[in-house]
């Protein structure tokens, strides 16, 4: 337990060094995420998300989640949200509760299905969010296709500040050696309720993710990198991001 914790401080501070953003763009911060569940798997996981040049360059978003699965179908996880732009004083700017539900596969498709909730409490004076995601996956020998569809609402009554928005996280990865997946990575907007479409913004880009259990630890090591292209109205203040992603996952 001792090496544990050590390893798990290292992994946090790590993820402090990155910790960024008070732009809430598509990808910062966030996950591709599977609708699989396993049964007793403890997840430490930090996701860090930086832009790179433009006027937003330096903006950054640092997602630390500790996640549990209660069954094959149920795991449940807190989450706590830092920001940091240039100028400004790192600050945590969100705490949330999580929860996936594996629901099962569709016949003839090979697609599995899930269903992701959370609710999110803003720290500055704002609203709580409820976020919902449609998660499906594809895979076959050595490929794996992940679709996230997101439906996000703030539960507030401001003007301009209540509006139900959408978008969507997925990637396509290929197994090219043990333990290490190569592949694309997207995440963007969709638009708001009352004007979906047209001309928004996307980042898209290659990464990499390699799980290892060394001999040393005891739990297992994943680490994922990558580097997201800006699209759509993300080129007008971006090049693009960067992304870092660590995790120790332990079955008890």
């Amino acid at each position: 337990m001792t090496i544990m914790r050590s390893a798990a401080g290292g992994v946090l501070a790590v993820a402090l060094c990155w910790a960024g953003a008070a732009v809430a763009e598509p990808g910062l911060g966030q996950t591709v995420y599977t609708p699989y569940v396993s049964n007793g798997l403890t997840e430490l996981e930090v996701r860090s998300g930086r832009l790179s040049g433009g006027s937003a360059d330096g903006d950054q978003t640092t997602v630390f989640e500790l996640e549990h699965g209660f069954s094959d179908r149920f795991s449940l996880a807190v989450l706590a949200e830092v920001e940091d732009e240039p100028g400004a004083a790192r600050k945590l700017d969100a705490i949330a509760v999580e929860g996936v539900v594996y629901v099962g596969q569709i016949p003839g498709l090979g697609i599995d299905v899930g269903l992701y909730g959370e609710y999110e409490q803003r720290i500055h004076n704002e609203s709580g969010v409820v976020e919902g995601k449609l998660l499906l996956a594809k895979t076959q020998d050595n490929f794996q296709a992940l679709l996230n569809l997101v439906v996000k609402k703030p539960l507030t009554d401001r003007p301009g500040e209540n509006t139900t928005a959408y978008g969507y996280a997925a990637s396509t990865t290929w197994e090219v050696a043990p333990h290490l997946r190569l592949g694309l990575e997207a995440f963007g907007d969709l638009g708001v309720a009352g004007a979906l479409g047209g001309r928004q913004a996307h980042y898209i880009g290659p990464m990499a993710k390699w799980e290892t259990h060394p001999s040393w630890l005891p739990a297992e090591l994943e680490i994922e990198a990558g580097y997201l292209f800006a699209a759509g109205t993300a080129r007008a203040y971006t090049d693009g991001q960067i992304r870092l992603l660590v995790a120790l996952e332990k079955r008890f």
